[in-house]
């Protein structure tokens, strides 16, 4: 059961990461052009920001893999890097659909700090 808990950890960081190639395409799309498009790729890299996350944090709190807490960091700031686009465009009414699209990395972020320092305490 264990062995099973931290494979959904780490896929859940996986199904992050594959996430953050939509998230950097529309971004670079938005850079490039000027204009958003559609903006699904923001929006499915959130949707598998979330998913990812959960099946993270059901694993990661649990078993807390060693090294779980840097993969976790790292993959953190990596999605909210892949929003790079929104910072060139950026205008105030948007504020609250950015920091809703970023909540899965800071998260992964906070998750990571904490199961570092629950990891110390063992």
């Amino acid at each position: 059961m264990k062995t099973l808990l931290k494979i959904l950890a780490w896929l859940g960081l996986l199904i992050i990461a594959l996430g953050l190639t939509l998230s950097f395409s529309s971004s670079s799309t938005w850079v490039n052009t000027g204009q958003l498009g559609s903006g699904v790729g923001y929006f499915a890299a959130m949707c598998l920001g979330a998913l990812g996350a959960i099946l993270a944090f059901i694993g990661g709190f649990i078993t807390r893999p060693k090294y779980f807490w840097l993969g976790s960091i790292v993959v953190g700031v990596a999605y909210i890097a892949s929003f790079y686009g929104y910072v060139f465009n950026f205008e105030p009414h948007m504020l609250g659909g950015v920091l809703l699209e970023v909540l899965p990395g800071l998260a992964c972020i906070a998750a990571g700090i904490v199961i570092l320092s629950l990891s110390k305490l063992r």
